[in-house]
């Protein structure tokens, strides 16, 4: 299986344990996808630990909570 990868998930910024759909589909992405839809993000998160939207921690798992400095992440 090839490396799981988001546009919006750094490698060595945000948590290895931070999943969402996207990362599981093989397909190319429109370059003008964001002028089809609204401007805000209703991606789906989880954590793999806890195969929930919050992490170990309670908090909510997604790019701008899972990042270096969070107890539970892991770069």
């Amino acid at each position: 299986m090839d490396a799981l990868t988001s546009s919006k998930v750094t490698v060595g910024v945000h948590c290895l344990k931070l999943r969402t759909k996207s990362m599981y589909l093989n397909a190319v992405v429109d370059p003008a996808e964001r002028t089809f839809y609204d401007s805000y993000d209703q991606t789906a998160w989880w954590c793999v630990l806890t195969q929930t939207g919050l992490g170990p921690d309670r908090q909510p798992a997604n790019p701008d909570n899972c990042c270096d400095g969070r107890g539970c992440c892991d770069l």
